[in-house]
């Protein structure tokens, strides 16, 4: 779906549309799956463009960073942006409106927003550096590799830091 900012009437233009957004790659190449994706909001014409105040809900199916394995994560996110017309407006010659951030200006070619890009970008933005699968994932044996959620490995539990092993020899002399 597009936002045509020269099709918004005086009264704003409504959102309200389930979306199918393409799956996305994370910092580690790893398959970021958007299911059940819908975007809630309005957009009026303001004084650059037209001002979009939306909240987008999405679950997000990802890797667990320690112990790989997927799970779903639910994404409730609120934003504010105005859509400015055509690409040139965004340049770091161009002075932002008092109190304007340019974080929040997002280009509108030929005066139309992909609402799935201006969606995707939302997700990235607000997506876990770590995402952990539960509080209390154990992960991956360093060692042999095994999920230590699902079953103990047979791997030394106490592995002792390379930096710290010259002192082992003065806590052996007690």
């Amino acid at each position: 779906m597009f936002i045509d900012i020269n099709e918004i009437r005086d009264e704003g233009l409504a959102i309200d549309e389930p979306l199918r957004i393409p799956d996305l790659r994370g910092l580690a190449d790893e398959m970021i799956v958007v299911e059940e994706a819908r975007v809630k909001g309005r957009a009026v014409r303001g004084g650059r463009g037209a001002e979009l105040d939306a909240r987008l809900t999405a679950r997000v199916a990802m890797p667990c960073s320690r112990c790989l394995e997927p799970f779903a994560n639910d994404l409730s996110v609120t934003f504010f942006l105005t859509l400015v017309e055509g690409d040139a407006a965004l340049g770091p010659e161009t002075d932002a409106a008092e109190g304007e951030d340019d974080a929040t200006l997002f280009p509108a070619p030929r005066g139309r927003a992909d609402l799935v890009e201006i969606c995707s970008e939302q997700i990235y933005l607000n997506l876990p550096l770590k995402p952990i699968c539960k509080e209390g994932c154990r992960g991956l044996c360093p060692t042999c590799g095994a999920n230590r959620n699902r079953s103990e490995c047979g791997c030394a539990a106490e592995e002792i830091d390379p930096r710290l092993a010259p002192l082992l020899r003065f806590k052996k002399r007690r």
